[in-house]
């Protein structure tokens, strides 16, 4: 993997609960907690790569990361350009997370036609590697490692093969065993990087679920994860609204800050290199910073 390290623990949120001047109050104050990254999605908020360039000057030595930027969004040329940039303005602290998206997504709200997503992520890896960048200092800027939003066996392999590693989103700890001696056998001998998100609902009893809930409302009708929670050992019982119980205590940690840092354990001990907190407010939103600051402790260990 390039030169970039994202630390044992970072920080995910969407901050589009924020304004820029918060979210860049934020970002300084993860960086002053420790926390090694710090990664924003793409959905249908601020645009990401923007957003990290408006965070890049409230910084100095967290790392800034996509997970992720759709494919169908940004062309590969496109991308590599403002990885570049990104990677120039934050003097090698830019991981660029990529991931196929959603059909309905990438169709209905983008007007692309969803197919061979295997397929169209291999080409667009090579067309983004391929692709020419001539900024200043072009030859001094370093390669962003490359993580991809894999799920499934073909995705989890091609992110051992052609990027630094993988980006799986709402799995357990056994999935985070069986992706890891999977991205292992597929590096052929290497050890691509496996970074893996926790949401967090500092709250105990029905507070901590009702944010649990909010939180996986969006995600409980997509027909990708359904597929990805089936390989998982769930069920339609279980991403029927508003989640069973086990499908939520699965996925996300509730209680308090050593529960929490029990769960992030389990995820590190099951093979995963970073774990992203995803510290939720009470209504399901993903960046509160007093959750953040309850969480950080032993950043490091």
């Amino acid at each position: 993997m390039a030169s970039v390290n994202p630390g044992r623990l970072g920080v995910w949120g969407h901050l589009d609960s924020l304004t820029i001047g918060d979210a860049r109050s934020y970002a300084a104050r993860a960086e002053e907690l420790g926390f090694g990254t710090l990664w924003v999605p793409e959905t249908v908020g601020r645009e990401p790569f923007t957003l990290l360039g408006l965070l890049a000057g409230a910084t100095s030595s967290i790392a800034l990361g996509t997970s992720i930027v759709s494919i169908w969004g940004h062309d590969a040329q496109a991308a590599r350009m403002a990885a570049l940039t990104l990677a120039d303005a934050t003097e090698g602290r830019f991981i660029l997370g990529l991931g196929v998206s959603h059909p309905h997504l990438a169709a209905k709200l983008r007007g692309h036609q969803f197919d061979r997503p295997l397929t169209r992520m291999r080409d667009y890896l090579a067309t983004y590697r391929a692709a020419i960048y001539r900024g200043p200092m072009a030859d001094a800027v370093p390669e962003p490692p490359i993580l991809l939003a894999a799920l499934r066996e073909r995705m989890t392999d091609l992110a051992a093969t052609d990027a630094d590693g993988a980006f799986p989103y709402l799995v357990t700890p056994a999935r985070v065993r069986w992706m890891r001696d999977r991205l292992d056998a597929a590096g052929g001998g290497s050890r691509p990087l496996l970074a893996v998100t926790l949401p967090v609902a500092l709250a105990e009893a029905d507070a901590g679920v009702d944010a649990a809930r909010a939180y996986l409302k969006p995600y409980l009708r997509t027909p990708t994860y359904h597929a990805s929670w089936e390989r998982q050992g769930f069920g339609p019982d279980d991403w029927e609204q508003p989640g069973s119980d086990r499908l939520v205590a699965s996925l996300v940690a509730f209680g308090d800050a050593g529960t929490a840092h029990a769960r992030i354990a389990e995820l590190i001990d099951a093979g995963a290199d970073h774990v992203a907190i995803i510290p939720l407010a009470p209504d399901g939103t993903t960046e509160s910073l007093a959750a953040l600051e309850a969480l950080a402790r032993d950043v490091d260990g």
